[in-house]
């Protein structure tokens, strides 16, 4: 359930390719520089990308910028080999609508209480609402344009 709340996929998928064959590929996909993400590899078969979108465009240290973040691992079985992916959007992309909705909804019921304008409790609500359906955009974007150069089957 946090990870609904949080907009967090985890997904697996299968590939014809080997492990070293499907290495290869990811690391010739990350090498163009004209796709809409960015990625490197973090170990042997690990690797993480993002989204080229910046959320925050001024350099804040240690502070993620990006839009989406996606790291994968690609596991070899008896089957083929397995890509598990990880999608995340910015986390505060994931933590602002929790965070407007509860005081939205927090706004609209003590103006209700006191017999005063809701405007602004569901204005806060309408805005927590956007932001989560943004944050969906912004996973389904990066995972859609990653799936998109790999011919990747999702596992069910």
């Amino acid at each position: 359930m946090i990870k609904e709340i949080l907009n967090t996929d985890e997904i697996n998928y299968s590939s014809n390719l080997n492990g070293d064959n499907l290495r290869q590929k990811i690391a010739d996909i990350f090498e163009q520089s004209n796709l809409s993400f960015v990625g490197k590899f973090t170990s042997q078969n690990e690797f993480s990308a993002y989204d080229k979108w910046t959320y925050i465009t001024w350099y804040v240290p240690n502070f993620k910028r990006k839009t989406a973040y996606l790291t994968g691992k690609i596991i070899e079985s008896g089957k083929g080999t397995l890509l598990n992916l990880n999608i995340k959007p910015n986390p505060v992309i994931s933590i602002f609508p929790i965070l407007t909705i509860l005081i939205g909804t927090i706004f609209t019921i003590v103006a209700n209480s006191n017999n005063g304008n809701l405007t602004f409790g569901l204005i806060l609500i309408a805005v927590g609402i956007l932001f989560y359906l943004l944050g969906m955009f912004l996973n389904n974007r990066l995972r859609k344009n990653f799936k998109k150069y790999l011919d990747l089957q999702k596992v069910k």
